[in-house]
């Protein structure tokens, strides 16, 4: 790193730890497309990189006053931008882990017949928008469970539990003309 930036971040730096107005909007505009950037190559999106950033500046202002190098903030917020991609995909993972263990403990007996059919239909118009949508495109359009998180840009962990709940919710309309407690819109 130049001398110069390792200069203009230490006094950004500097500012933000003495508490000077508009310091850490400074750092904000100095960084922010460096760090989304690396965001994006770390998560693959940039709707998970913005909220990288977000949890990122967060810790920022919790954390800024306690670094001790002020010329480091700039590896300093690297390294921040990196441990808040990393947690992101953890949890996202044992998010998918939990909802595809919850699945298949739960079993998948739930089925329809053909007469079924004008029940099916009307009882998909009173479900949400997100599980009309995983079945319409696994039975309708006969996509894959990855195709359709690609599609819908859910994990497939979440697409096999929202396919669980919408065809529970479908099967306990039609069946019991109960609105169950997955899926039905209010």
């Amino acid at each position: 790193m130049k001398a110069s930036t390792r200069a203009r971040d230490e006094w950004l730096a500097l500012r933000c730890q003495t508490g000077v107005a508009g310091a850490l909007e400074d750092l904000i505009a100095e960084m922010e497309h460096p760090l989304f950037y690396y965001a994006i190559q770390l998560t693959g999106s940039q709707d998970r990189a913005l909220d990288v950033l977000q949890e990122v500046w967060i810790r920022a202002l919790r954390g800024i006053r306690k670094l001790k190098d002020p010329g480091a903030v700039r590896a300093w917020l690297y390294n921040l931008t990196h441990a808040a991609s990393v947690d992101r995909f953890r949890k996202e993972r044992a998010r998918e882990r939990a909802e595809e263990a919850h699945v298949e403990a739960a079993g998948s007996d739930v089925s329809f017949s053909a007469a079924d059919a004008v029940e099916i239909q009307q009882a998909l118009e009173r479900l949400e928008p997100r599980y009309r949508a995983v079945l319409v495109l696994y039975f309708l359009e006969d996509f894959s469970l990855e195709d359709i998180a690609r599609i819908t840009g859910a994990p497939v962990g979440t697409v096999k539990s929202r396919l669980y709940y919408a065809k529970k919710a479908l099967k306990d309309l039609i069946t019991k003309g109960e609105v169950p407690h997955h899926g039905i819109q209010k």
